[in-house]
């Protein structure tokens, strides 16, 4: 476990190499980015830095026994808090009836022990190390208890803090930390990596690559086939919708009303093929598309479909994200939009 092994990120890297040589670390840090990126990634290889036996420029020497433990999780002086839902390892020791009381918030209790811990002298590193994992799940209460801990760390903490949504913590805990920021990773460092970790074809790559947006994880994570799949029923459907009478629509709309992760993915499918339909028409560039085989059907699209209706039916989809993010009902939202987009 080193720096060698984050993708892309370079300048928080160099951040975080000269702090290490200059032996000029904060004692708290705020890793802040898109979810899936590399930050927690990287707190783990500044974590095995700071107690490696054998450090050197890249960090921890990623083959001693303290760099091993860091990468399984299990070095004493190593302590990761994150949402009970989140931790698969405390859930496997769970009954059925606990993990689904499991909370969705980092709560003040985990804290607390955190605080513990970290108040004791190191067993074996040079530093305890608390990493937060989900910052934003933390609750009030939590915060404000951690907001003590960041006022008077003890002398041999490192604590980072690893968010997505950094401006969900209180004012007072970021300013008693120094913010990196994490950008979402570009397609082609991200294609490169899912050849070489997934051996896929290039051009799957770089489709699951776009699809991303700059997050390692999630590219990892996600179905070739799946979402080829997804992209041919958004496909079908929309163009079949003129030829469905009300009746149909609506019990299409319902039908997405009792999934809203498929109705989601319906949403962010048609995001990306009106965008690539905007950027092929402005660019006949293939190589732009998020999916590089789509340029004939974007072709004939563009041909068919004026540009006023493309940018109206590109601000209906993303409105209507919007409408499910504040948690509107889905099948009002579905029932509008396919209405709408069959008009």
């Amino acid at each position: 476990m080193n720096f060698t092994t984050i993708e892309g990120h370079e300048r928080p890297i160099t951040i975080l190499k000269r702090a290490l040589a200059g032996k000029t670390l904060a004692q708290a840090y705020l890793f802040s980015g898109e979810a899936g990126v590399g930050k927690k990634m990287t707190a783990l290889a500044l974590a095995a830095a700071v107690n490696c036996m054998n450090s050197g420029i890249e960090g921890g020497c990623g083959a001693c026994p303290s760099c091993g433990r860091v990468a399984a999780l299990t070095h004493p002086d190593v302590h990761v808090v994150m949402p009970e839902r989140e931790d698969a390892r405390l859930l496997s020791t769970w009954s059925s009836k606990e993990v689904a009381r499991a909370s969705d918030e980092i709560k003040i209790d985990q804290i607390r022990q955190a605080q513990d811990r970290i108040s004791l002298k190191p067993f074996e590193g040079s530093k305890n190390i608390l990493i937060i994992d989900g910052a934003e799940t933390l609750n009030v209460a939590a915060q404000n208890a951690f907001l003590k801990t960041l006022e008077e760390p003890p002398g041999t903490a490192l604590i980072i803090l690893v968010t997505s949504m950094p401006q969900s913590l209180l004012p007072t805990i970021r300013s008693r930390c120094q913010e990196i920021r994490f950008q979402p990773l570009p397609r082609s460092t991200l294609a490169q990596a899912l050849v070489k970790k997934r051996g896929l074809p290039e051009e799957d790559a770089w489709f699951l690559a776009a699809l991303s947006q700059g997050s390692m994880g999630r590219a990892l994570e996600m179905d070739v086939e799946r979402e080829k799949a997804a992209r041919e029923e958004l496909v079908s459907l929309w163009d079949g919708l003129g030829q469905m009478g009300p009746g149909e629509v609506l019990a299409q709309a319902e039908a997405f009303a009792k999934d809203r992760d498929r109705f989601e993915r319906l949403l962010d499918n048609g995001v990306e093929r009106l965008r690539d339909a905007l950027v092929f028409r402005t660019t006949r560039n293939e190589t732009l598309l998020v999916y590089g085989r789509g340029a004939d059907r974007f072709r004939q699209w563009g041909a068919q479909v004026p540009l006023q209706r493309m940018l109206a039916d590109l601000e209906l989809f993303t409105t209507s994200r919007g409408l499910l993010d504040r948690r509107v009902s889905t099948q009002l939202v579905a029932e509008n939009l396919l209405l709408k987009l069959g008009r």
